[in-house]
């Protein structure tokens, strides 16, 4: 409960908050009641301290009542000079107002006056313009009376009425200055219309008769010259439409008959009769220099008969129509393509500089254009030549493809007496001695390691490798890793019964290695042998072969002295060049064209071989033909012709369209197989069916490409050609068999069956031996057909079988020992006697 404050304790807490706004401290005094009794008390207290206060302000009162006085009297100074500043304002106020009102006056006075300024310089303005326009008027009626026979004196009044119109300045826009422009437009349209009239007077047109007459004078009166006419037209700006219109005149009548020859071989005949010019009839006598002639002659008619200021900028046009018709239309196509109308060919040229001359003497253009296209001879008799021999090089592509021919490849070749040339009268073994692969003996009874697939396909010949093997030999086979045929040739295979013809035998005193492996013969005999194949090409390479001697030929004609003052001996480097444009044009297109046909691409190696071949020959009897001759060297042709670049990429297109045509095939083949899908589950069906369909259709694909080839190919690059996808095939098919894990012996029993069906192949590979028996030459073309004979006996043998083969036999000159154990696990089930084998094996490679 709150405590109760007495009487006078109350006084000072309120006090306190009267003057300072302040709260009691103490928490008793600020939440005591406060009693009745001890308001009195309070009151008093109040009544008190205001006493005190009232006394304190009459004491400051009477402390500052000196100051206040001094105050009040300068406060009303200021209020006496505050109204004397008011009135002062308003004088001035008022005086302002006096100002402006005198302002005003003057300004209105100023503006009366400059009105009636502007009035007088109007007035006198107006007064001026209305005599110019009288003048004006006057200058047009003028020209209108003189319109009639003085055009000339017509035209410079209203050229005079023109200039002063320009000059009317401000009035320019308005109706009379309006009303004189229509005038004068009206009267200049009928200046131009009787100046036109009278240009038509002077050059007169009648279409009909194809006749136009260029006369100097109009007989009226007064007369009215051609130059007076030409002067009207070029002041009233109408001079170039009267020539444009002129020159279509004359180029449907004159210039288009002569210049485009009719359908029936001939131009119109032009006449010229004093002031005349027809076109009267036609000429057969369509010869280049008539036709310059008769041209000059209406350059000639045209400059003389028309003024300078007509016939200059007439030329402008009509001679740059005229120098394109007659290029493209004349003299481009009289180009000679052959060097025997060169002679008469510069008679033509003797004709067009005449022209150009008479065009110059005319005054006119034109000449620059002429004795251009002249200079320019040697490089457009060049161009006619380079498109005419690849025009004729694209149609021999298409005409000869339909055209076989059966050629003979002839080379020869020095051997040693001591080796072994393979002809009809030797065995396969000394076939094969005599033949290495690598520049070392390669007897294919001792020697077949297994080798990828690319590495498989490597010559069988041997002839890209060795340069102690064959002398003279030529470069032309597909040498691209992949290729069994790098060499298509051969080089006599005993199958073929070729011709071996020994030469007279000369005395070699340098030592070499024999191919049979006699490292010691000195002095040792050589002998010649010729070898002969035939094969069967296209009539492109004769075709070309042509194209390319014709070009030389004329090359070398046009070097000569007979036609040193030719116009075309610039050319004579220049033409040594499209021997190379001819070859690369055959390259370019030979592979569309040879597409269409059955074995295109081994007609392309064919073609591109004998092509090289022949290049080759004439180059070679050029070389020969120059070391007798007393010519320069830089003159010589051995020394011009650069066709060792061409030779080589001839012989690299036909190796890869070689190996396009092996790629494709070989891919075909290993599809075919991978139908087999790895011989597995081979006896269940329907896999066996899939089976026997793959080598049944890899057998047939085989002897499809064989009766396709045969007809082509010569029989070696066939045999080489045949047993390189012979060789994909047994690798494939052996790879996949190697590839299982486990063999049954059903399974086995049916990839014998497949191999054996392989093995037909080899009558494809039967040759005639020297006493004409059959010979089985597949192992000779077919690297791994040894191999794949050896792992067809395998699948049919017993264990016992395979180890007498490979300790006994050549098995191991054709397998690896790991890998013929691989197919022993997959062949035989596991046991004692196997591991036996096994164990054996291993060790005996090992002794090995």
């Amino acid at each position: 409960m709150p405590s109760t404050l007495s009487a006078q304790e109350p006084g000072p807490a309120v006090l306190q908050f009267v003057e300072h706004g302040a709260y009691p401290e103490a928490e008793g005094i600020a939440s005591a009641e406060l009693p009745a009794a001890a308001l009195p008390t309070l009151l008093n207290s109040l009544g008190e301290a205001r006493e005190n206060v009232k006394s304190e302000i009459r004491s400051l009162s009477r402390e500052v009542a000196p100051d206040v006085d001094g105050w009040i009297a300068q406060a009303k100074q200021l209020q006496a000079d505050i109204a004397r500043s008011t009135a002062i304002a308003q004088e001035i106020v008022r005086q302002a107002d006096v100002g402006k009102n005198l302002q005003a006056h003057v300004d209105d006075a100023s503006s009366k006056a400059d009105l009636l300024e502007n009035e007088l310089a109007f007035n006198e303005t107006l007064s001026t313009t209305l005599a110019h326009v009288q003048d004006i008027y006057a200058l047009l009626e003028g020209a209108q009376d003189a319109a009639v026979g003085r055009t000339l004196q017509a035209v410079e009044k209203l050229e005079a009425a023109d200039i002063a119109i320009a000059h009317l300045g401000e009035f320019e826009n308005t109706r009379a200055v309006g009303l004189l422009r229509n005038h004068a437009s009206e009267l200049k349209a009928a200046i131009i219309e009787d100046a036109n009239e009278s240009w038509n007077a002077l050059v007169y047109v009648n279409p009909s008769a194809r006749h136009i007459t260029i006369k100097d004078e109009l007989p009226r009166e007064p007369p009215i010259s051609i130059n007076t006419v030409i002067d009207a037209l070029t002041r009233l700006d109408a001079l170039k439409p009267a020539i444009a219109r002129f020159y279509k005149v004359f180029n449907d009548i004159v210039l288009n008959p002569y210049l485009l020859m009719s359908r029936d071989l001939t131009v119109a005949k032009i006449s010229i009769d004093g002031d005349g010019i027809e076109v009267s009839g036609v000429t057969t006598d369509v010869s280049i220099p008539t036709l310059l002639t008769g041209l000059s002659d209406v350059l000639e008619y045209l400059g003389t008969r028309l003024p300078p200021a007509i016939s200059i900028p007439l030329s402008e046009i009509l001679m740059p129509s005229i120098n394109s018709r007659l290029l493209s239309g004349w003299l481009e196509p009289a180009i000679p393509l052959s060097l025997e109308g060169m002679q008469s060919f510069e008679q033509v040229l003797g004709h067009v500089l005449n022209l150009a001359d008479n065009v110059e003497d005319l005054g006119w253009s034109g000449k620059s254009e002429l004795v251009s296209w002249v200079e320019r001879t040697p490089r457009t008799w060049l161009a006619k030549r380079r498109e005419a021999a690849l025009a004729a090089t694209r149609r021999q592509i298409l005409n000869g493809l339909s055209e076989r021919r059966v050629v003979e490849r002839v080379e020869t070749q020095t051997v040693q007496r001591g080796e072994v040339v393979v002809t009809g009268d030797q065995g396969n073994e000394d076939w094969n001695a005599a033949w290495d692969n690598g520049g070392g003996p390669a007897n294919s009874s001792t020697k077949r390691p297994q080798q990828a697939e690319d590495d498989q396909e490597a010559s069988a010949w041997g002839l890209d490798d060795g340069e102690g093997q064959v002398a003279g030999q030529n470069s032309n086979k597909p040498d691209e890793a992949g290729d069994a045929g790098d060499d298509a040739w051969g080089w006599d295979d005993a199958d073929e019964g070729k011709q071996s013809t020994a030469a007279s035998p000369t005395t070699n005193r340098n030592q070499r290695p024999n191919v049979n492996g006699d490292k010691d013969h000195t002095d040792t005999l050589e002998r010649e042998l010729t070898l002969k194949e035939t094969y069967t090409v296209t009539a492109v390479p004769d075709g070309i072969m042509e194209i390319v001697q014709q070009v030389i030929s004329d090359a070398e004609a046009l070097g000569g002295s007979s036609f040193s003052q030719s116009p075309a001996a610039p050319a004579t480097n220049g033409l040594y060049t499209l021997p190379t444009l001819v070859l690369a044009m055959y390259r370019a297109t030979a592979s569309t064209y040879y597409s269409k046909c059955d074995a295109g691409n081994m007609l392309t190696y064919n073609d591109s071989g004998r092509l090289s071949d022949q290049l080759r020959d004439f180059v070679q009897q050029q070389a020969r033909k120059d070391q007798s001759s007393d010519s320069s060297s830089d003159v010589k042709l051995s020394n011009r012709l650069k066709l060792d670049a061409d030779m080589k990429s001839l012989d690299a297109f036909g190796k890869r369209a070689y190996t396009k045509e092996m790629e494709a095939q070989r891919t075909i083949l290993q599809d075919l197989l991978d139908g087999a899908q790895g011989f597995s589950n081979c006896t269940i069906h329907p896999f066996a069916a899939e089976c026997e369909n793959a080598v049944a259709m890899t057998v047939d694909r085989i002897r499809e490409v064989q009766r396709q080839w045969r007809d082509v190919l010569s029989q070696s690059a066939l045999l080489q050609a045949l047993g390189s996808l012979l060789l994909t095939a047994t690798s494939k098919i052996m790879i996949d068999i190697e590839d299982m894990s486990d063999i049954s012996e059903e399974e086995s029993k049916q990839l014998k069956h497949f191999c054996e069906a392989m093995n037909k192949l080899s009558d494809l590979f039967m040759q005639a031996g020297p006493e004409g028996q059959p010979r089985d030459m597949t192992g000779v073309y077919c690297p791994n057909w040894f191999k794949f004979q050896y792992l067809a006996e395998i699948l049919d043998s017993s264990l016992a079988d395979i180890k007498y083969l490979w300790t006994e036999g050549e098995l191991k000159l054709e397998f690896e020992a790991e890998e013929l154990i691989d197919l022993i696990e997959a062949l035989f089930a596991e046991s004692e006697y196997r591991r036996r084998a096994i164990g054996d094996i291993r060790r005996s490679s090992i002794v090995r």
